[in-house]
């Protein structure tokens, strides 16, 4: 009976989740609702808006989290980013990884392996206009069932508008790409815009619109999400951040510390049906 109970819970929370899907790999984006295309300022960017790559330095990021509370769903991420010499922009390099694993098996992993650029277009004393791209090579490999990989391209924009507002846009998998060797699965196209607006010094507030496409059933093809959120910066090292989202409908907190360079974020977020997802995050800038 346990055991019956363990694989039903197992088959839910794997239920919850679709292929290469939104996981949000970065505990700051998770805290702030998801709405991150217009933020976008950190190596995590790279899995959002590569755009938002021409506001960094040097920066490494990794991240930590049990999707939905589940000890076997586990999700790992990594990214680094580089200033490029002679005005060529920000480069980053980012992976992901999400396993499935029980009773010492494998049953899913789902591999991200991206190369992201961000470059300016123009600067000048009223405005910005960034652009930035992706290459994302997927790797899918199920139980019993073999693996495959597959190649996708992003695009990202970024105007910011006399310093305090931004608008961001951003479309993931451009050439629809497929993963699969029996049956081919198409991966997810998505739209993501948003808008930052910072009203205060230290505060920032974001809402965002994305819009999935070509997902696993028919019933749930061309969902749409709404995200908002916000962040509070306390003594210039200390940010509180919250949000919310629809479909599912939830609500996040989060918060984040900067010590002299050395990065720490944690969020958490919760789920109408399964447990909450605690996410946890280190890095340095340099």
């Amino acid at each position: 009976m346990k055991a019956t109970l363990t694989i039903t819970f197992v088959l839910l929370c794997a239920s919850a989740l679709a292929m290469f899907d939104d996981y949000e790999p970065s505990p700051r984006a998770r805290a702030m609702g998801g709405a991150y295309t217009a933020v976008a300022s950190d190596a995590n960017t790279a899995f959002y808006n590569p755009a938002g790559l021409v506001f960094l330095q040097n920066e490494a990021r990794l991240g930590y989290s049990h999707i939905l509370d589940c000890d076997f769903i586990v999700l790992k991420t990594a990214a680094l980013a580089s200033i490029l010499p002679r005005n060529f922009g920000t480069a980053a390099i980012a992976i992901q990884a999400l396993d499935c694993d029980y009773l010492e098996t494998n049953l899913d992993s789902e591999k991200i392996y991206r190369l992201a650029h961000g470059f300016t277009l123009l600067d000048d004393v009223y405005s910005q206009v960034h652009v930035g791209w992706s290459a994302s090579l997927y790797h899918l490999a199920i139980h019993g069932f073999g693996d495959d990989t597959a190649f996708g391209l992003d695009f990202g924009a970024l105007a910011v508008l006399h310093q305090r507002t931004r608008l961001g846009f951003s479309v993931t998998n451009i050439n629809a790409p497929k993963v699969g060797v029996d049956s081919r699965h198409e991966l997810p196209q998505r739209l993501s815009a948003g808008v930052a607006y910072e009203p205060y010094p230290g505060v920032l507030t974001t809402i965002e619109l994305k819009k999935t496409f070509n997902t696993a059933t028919e019933s749930e093809d061309t969902i749409t999400q709404y995200h908002a959120g916000c962040e509070v910066t306390l003594f210039e090292r200390l940010f509180l951040r919250a949000g919310v989202r629809s479909q599912p409908s939830s609500y996040s907190m989060g918060m984040g510390l900067d010590v002299r360079g050395i990065l720490i974020d944690y969020a958490y977020n919760t789920h109408q049906v399964l447990g909450g997802t605690h996410h946890f995050g280190m890095g340095y800038s340099f």
